[in-house]
């Protein structure tokens, strides 16, 4: 009898044993190499565009959060792809950077968590207030984290308005320049002083946008009501129309390349901006430095622009997602985001930061940023929603005819109202 098949059979049930208990005592030493506690990294996705967050913060990610792998994408045709995603609930992020028009991101409130149920309250009072205010959707959902601010001021040329007679100190300028029609009587002395050369505004649209800015409630109440016909908005057109009527605007619109000539030779001696205009400035003209000052608003402080950070109901770790935007827009992140890309801070502590301050050169060794500070601190808890930059819209197109082919005032205001009720209607 040939034994050797009837001991095959065993010999391999004991290989196979022995394999079993070598891969158990394998995957207890990786265990044990593991620690205690240990699992896998959890993913987390995010979306921004450039310059929106300092890529630097998000690379420190994974070292505060060692638990955590952040792949952060840079988007752009930003508003497209995010609202087409939405739409098709495929591929929304984790993290989403949201702009100013915030507004607009309403109608889907139910695709964001609401901030407030991971904890959020408890940090709102290091937040400018307002800022805060704009990301509650109507519902009452917190659905975004501030990150940027856009404060208002007024840029004035120096030798300018030397020129013009006109005061040149930030603070004298700041005292006398209280309204709006004090700015205007001032831009009819400048056209009188250079014989027309030089204009005290860049276009009457801006003019209207920045006037209305600086209320609470702009285009509608907070029941939604339209509310463009009221006194605000109105006296706002009446200033952008008192500006054309004097011909003291040089009827050159923004973020054009005239725009940028008329500031780089002298052609328009100041305008209303945003804190982040000082970079596009230096930027237009930088062989005018040393001669650009910045002083308070005429007619009170207002805002354009500034960003949020949202967590999506796709996330499958909303809990984490919320400790890395928190993180990510702390007070000592955004002072750090500030000085990178020179986002200015919602958080009020920051704003107070030693770092913060600085002569700069441009503006002739003024430390702007006590301007835009206080201004900051200063704005009103105003009311957007998601039609609001529509309407806005509808006043800007009639304001370009007025400026470009001077249409009539009352028929350019009728046909605002005309297209905006049928926007509102859509």
């Amino acid at each position: 009898m040939n034994h050797t098949t009837d001991r095959t059979p065993r010999k391999v049930a004991t290989s196979i044993i022995s394999i079993i208990c070598l891969l158990s005592l394998f995957a207890v030493m990786l265990s044990a190499c593991a620690g205690p506690g240990s699992s896998p990294k959890i993913e987390l996705t995010l979306w921004y565009w450039n310059r929106s967050i300092d890529d630097a913060l998000i690379q420190q990610v994974g070292k505060v959060f060692p638990n955590i792998d952040l792949r952060a994408e840079k988007i752009t045709d930003y508003d497209s792809k995010v609202r087409t995603s939405m739409a098709g609930h495929h591929g929304v992020p984790d993290l989403l950077g949201i702009n100013s028009n915030i507004a607009t991101y309403f109608p889907d409130e139910d695709q964001f968590v609401d901030l407030r149920t991971l904890g959020a309250d408890s940090i709102k009072s290091q937040y400018l207030d307002w800022k805060w205010n704009l990301g509650v959707a109507p519902g009452g959902k917190l659905i975004a984290l501030p990150m940027d601010t856009g404060p208002t001021a007024l840029f004035y040329r120096e030798d300018l308005f030397a020129k013009a007679g006109l005061p040149t100190d930030p603070q004298e300028v700041t005292n006398q320049f209280k309204t709006w029609d004090d700015y205007i009587q001032a831009g009819t002395k400048m056209k009188q002083a250079t014989n027309g050369k030089v204009f005290m505004f860049d276009n009457i649209n801006n003019v209207f946008s920045q006037a209305v800015g600086q209320h609470a409630l702009q285009y509608f109440d907070h029941s939604d009501k339209y509310i463009g016909t009221q006194d605000i908005v109105k006296q706002a057109w009446s200033l952008a129309n008192k500006v054309h009527q004097a011909g003291i605007s040089a009827n050159i619109d923004n973020w054009t390349t005239e725009w940028n000539a008329g500031i780089s030779n002298g052609t328009i001696a100041s305008f209303v901006g945003a804190v982040w205009m000082k970079q596009i400035l230096q930027d237009a003209a930088p062989n005018t430095k040393g001669k650009w000052r910045i002083a308070r608003n005429p007619g009170g402080d207002g805002n354009s622009g500034g960003s949020f950070l949202a967590v999506t109901k796709a996330s499958a770790h909303p809990k984490e997602a919320f400790e890395v935007i928190k993180w990510l827009e702390n007070p000592a992140n955004q002072l750090t985001a500030y000085k990178s890309l020179q986002l200015f801070p919602s958080t009020l502590s920051t704003l107070d930061q030693p770092g913060m301050s600085s002569k700069e050169d441009f503006y002739g060794g003024q430390d702007t940023n006590q301007i835009f500070s206080v201004a900051a601190k200063d704005i009103p808890r105003f009311y957007f929603n998601e039609y609001s930059d529509i309407v806005g819209g509808a006043y800007s197109d009639q304001l370009s005819l007025i400026a470009q082919q001077n249409k009539n005032s009352e028929q350019a205001w009728n046909d605002a109202q005309t297209e905006i009720q049928r926007q509102l209607l859509r």
